[in-house]
Parts: structure tokens; sequence; C-alpha cells
């Protein structure tokens, strides 16, 4: 078995994020079943422009670190993918992540472990938003949106508003999490699929010994 650690945007990431990714470990087809376990120490890391342009090598100083923890076997970026621009250009999560991807093999990612990146649209809260049924304190009435991957842009806000205590990331981000029982309705939303087979494929690579960077091809 081999740590799988995560890097992660925020103070509300750090708590949540393992919450999430240890249901969805549980989660995975049987054969898969055990080839990780999760560090619980995730690393903050800012948003995707702290990791790019010119602080790019920010990110490999960070999977430096995650490399000196034992029997490191995979590391997972997941970030907000609510930018509208990323160096220079317009921002495409898919285009971005695999510049981000191809970037970390000059630091030993696809070669000596495995490495994801996952963008959650627009943010994390999204798919807080897709359970938001299962949410303690969703005020009365509340129609949910059809489509949180795409709208609202303020998932924050959109929670702040419509829960009966209001919403602070750093504080109620774990909680919600923990309140959310059956994660099905965010099957809704792409990146949590992709969130999904992310893990999938690092496990995968743990299990036959043959490391990855993704969403970019196997290393030879």
């Amino acid at each position: 078995m081999k740590r799988l650690v995560l890097l992660v945007e925020g103070e509300g990431d750090v708590a949540a994020a393992p919450s999430l990714v240890g249901v969805l470990l549980t989660r995975l087809p049987e054969d898969l079943q055990g080839q990780l376990f999760l560090d619980n120490a995730p690393m903050k890391v800012g948003g995707v422009h702290q990791i790019t342009g010119r602080r790019q090598n920010d990110l490999h100083r960070h999977l430096g670190n995650a490399n000196k923890r034992s029997k490191l076997g995979a590391t997972l970026l997941v970030l907000d993918g609510d930018a509208d621009r990323v160096e220079g250009q317009p921002f495409c999560a898919v285009e971005s992540a695999r510049i981000i991807a191809q970037r970390t093999a000059a630091c030993g990612a696809g070669t000596t472990f495995s490495f994801a990146v996952v963008f959650l649209r627009q943010e994390y809260e999204s798919l807080l938003i897709a359970a938001a049924n299962q949410l303690p304190g969703l005020k009365a009435e509340v129609t949910l949106p059809p489509h949180p991957e795409e709208s609202p842009r303020d998932a924050k806000g959109w929670l702040h508003q419509h829960l009966g205590d209001g919403y602070n990331s750093t504080e109620h981000q774990l909680e919600l999490t923990r309140a959310v029982s059956d994660w099905t309705p965010a099957r809704s939303i792409r990146s949590f699929r992709r969130l999904e087979h992310a893990l999938a494929e690092l496990a995968s690579a743990v299990a036959t010994d043959q490391h990855i960077l993704s969403p970019i091809s196997s290393l030879p």
C-alpha cells in the first residue's frame, strides 16, 4: 500500500478534501481497493495562479516536499476551476491540467511517483450544491441550480445565502462534506467524475507499478 498526498487550494480544502477523497477511495473498483492510503496532512498550495506563470516552480517545491514522505505512491492536486485567465490565456480546465501535469515531470512525477490534477468547476462548493438537499440548515423551498458546474459562479456565496447559518469555507466546508451521505447527485458534474477517474488512475498506477501523469498519457 502506497501513500496518496493531496495538494489543495485553501484552508477549508485542507480539512474537507481528505473527507471526500477518503470516501471515494472506498468506492473504487474492488481490484483497486487497498492500493492507496490517504496522507493525513494535505499541502495547501493556493490557487492556480500560485503554481503557474512565474510561480510554477512553487509546485515543484511542494511536490519535492511530498516526495520526502515515506511510501509515496501518488499525489493529487485539487483546485477550484473558477479562473478567468491563466498565464495570459483564457482558462481551460483541461488544457491547464495537461500543462501543469506535464511540467511536474521535471521533479520526478510520472517516474518516481504518480501525479494527477483535477479542477473542480466552478468551486469545491459546487459539489456541495449538487448534494445540497442533504445539507443541514438548507432554507425551505430552495431550488437547487440545475447545472452547478456552470452556475452559480460564486458557489460559496450561494451557500452563504441559502444556508440558515451562512457559509464560511474554513468553518463549514468539512462539516458540510461530512453531512453528505450520498455523492451520487454530484456525479452530474463532469469534474466530480474526473476526480473519481483520477483516483482510479492513481490506484491503478500503484497496483501495476507504472507511474503516470494525468491527464496526459503514461510515461515509458
